[in-house]
């Protein structure tokens, strides 16, 4: 890509302040100093920046650079207004491809969501489309793990670009608040857009600084869709549609009134049958994964691969065979069930916590969770009234302290567990808790473990550390219980 290609395209959205006369050819872009090939432009970002970033980047050879200040460095030079949208015009232009685009938001259901039509599409199209989910990706030929829900905008297009290099035609991809609240999709068109809900999270100095700002960024990516699929029922539909009503919209939820309407959900042992009523007709589906509230997210999915073409028997094989690491995954031993989900805030806790007392019910609710460090500060409030409203015993433990005491965090929690009456007892190690709460079960309980699903790390202060993961450590303890508990325990 040309250097001055890159200025008019960054032109187009009133990003350029300064920049250097040349006529550079860019075969590389990077903002990472370590990571320079032949004629990259570096980039300038983030909160950590320091000046002998560029110096290192300069010296192993970087051509150019963007940023938003201006170094004073013997090479030329792109300075922004805004460093992030211009990192996502560039990359945008400079990874390009000819995808079919579906984005997902949302405060829970996402990851379900998204597996749900990436499953239906790989029955309708014949073979496997593109994904970019929570810890997962496919790009056409290599599949991996992921950190980000949706990725930094420079890896997020060179994804779509492989994606398109390998032929596929269709992506399916989870569009976080953050993704937009720091531009990572910013300049995007996506073909449709599903919003599945909202509520009171990512709240904190490091995310959101408040509901609107959180509610305005979901709002945000929706105004980049054609089409938008919405669930009727969520809080505040009416400041949504309002803000999008140049789209095509189509609603579905639990009533009548919905373009398609969700009707007689029927939980069984091994399924979830519901019927879908649209304009007077119904059709029946049923879902393997546990968790009633997973027939929304299915008919989310349904409605989308409606809109491609896609057939009840192809929507129905697909909605069957999806089963989500980390999303409502039960195991089974002498003493009882053992559920590990992802729950981690108000909306996603109360559904969950919902679910396991209609499949259970009679049955008493242990549970082990714990929040974040530094960010999210509502889901202490949040996940401490979920607990005290619907679990009889708890085990509080860590989940991404990000450098923060783990006590602390806990006995903040524990200020809206206390009005329930509830019994309690803080463990800092995620395992150690998890290990005792499997210890002290009894034949009625049902212990759940929420908050991490499948994730297998714990955030730091810097990065992440290694986790053994909540499913991986019950599944070793049913197995092994003996030499389990004679292990010197250490997350």
């Amino acid at each position: 890509m040309k250097y001055n290609e890159i200025i008019n395209e960054l032109k187009k959205y009133d990003l350029v302040k300064d920049y250097t006369e040349t006529d550079l050819n860019i075969e590389n872009i990077s903002y990472d100093s370590r990571d320079i090939k032949e004629n990259t432009l570096f980039i300038c970002k983030g909160f950590r920046f320091k000046d002998e970033y560029l110096t290192d980047a300069i010296n192993n050879k970087a051509i150019c650079y963007m940023s938003e200040k201006d170094y004073n460095k013997d090479i030329p030079k792109i300075i922004v207004t805004d460093v992030r949208k211009a990192l996502a015009i560039v990359s945008l232009n400079f990874y390009k491809d000819d995808l079919f685009k579906i984005g997902i938001t949302g405060t829970k259901g996402k990851t379900t969501t998204n597996f749900y039509i990436h499953n239906i599409l790989k029955h309708h199209l014949g073979y496997q489309p593109g994904i970019l989910a929570t810890q997962y990706f496919y790009d056409g030929n290599e599949e991996g793990e992921t950190h980000n829900t949706t990725p930094e905008s420079l890896d997020l297009h060179r994804f779509l670009n492989t994606m398109s290099k390998n032929n596929l035609k269709y992506v399916t991809m989870e569009v976080a608040s953050q993704a937009t609240k720091l531009d990572r999709v910013f300049g995007m068109h996506y073909d449709i857009g599903a919003f599945l809900n909202i509520g009171e999270d990512h709240i904190s100095p490091i995310e959101h600084d408040d509901f609107n700002d959180y509610l305005n960024c979901k709002i945000e990516f929706l105004t980049m869709c054609d089409k938008v699929i919405i669930y009727k029922q969520t809080d505040y539909y009416d400041e949504i549609i309002e803000k999008i009503k140049d789209k095509e919209v189509i609603t579905y939820g639990i009533t009548s009134d919905c373009d398609y309407y969700v009707k007689d959900v029927t939980p069984y042992d091994d399924k979830i049958t519901f019927n879908v009523v649209h304009n007077n007709e119904e059709e029946s589906y049923y879902i393997t994964m546990k968790g009633t509230f997973n027939c929304l997210n299915a008919t989310c999915a349904m409605i989308m691969a409606k809109l491609l073409g896609a057939t009840q028997e192809s929507i129905q094989k697909g909605l069957s065979e999806t089963h989500v690491e980390g999303r409502m995954e039960v195991i089974e031993d002498s003493v009882g069930p053992i559920v590990v989900d992802f729950a981690h805030n108000r909306i996603s806790a109360e559904a969950f916590y919902k679910s396991i007392e209609d499949t259970y019910k009679g049955k008493r609710i242990v549970s082990v969770f714990g929040c974040p460090g530094g960010r999210g500060m509502h889901r202490r409030r949040d996940m401490g009234t979920c607990a005290g409203e619907h679990a009889d015993y708890i085990y509080l433990t860590a989940d991404d302290p990000c450098g923060k005491s783990v006590t602390d965090i806990c006995n903040d929690i524990v200020t809206f567990i206390k009005p329930y009456n509830k019994p309690y007892e803080i463990i800092e190690d995620r395992k150690t808790a998890i290990i005792k709460a499997l210890e002290e079960r009894q034949p009625n309980d049902v212990l759940v473990i929420i908050g991490k699903g499948s994730e297998v790390y714990q955030m730091a202060e810097v990065g992440y550390d290694d986790y053994q993961g909540d499913m991986n450590i019950v599944k070793e303890y049913i197995n092994n219980k003996e030499g389990m508990l004679n292990e010197k325990i250490k997350c």
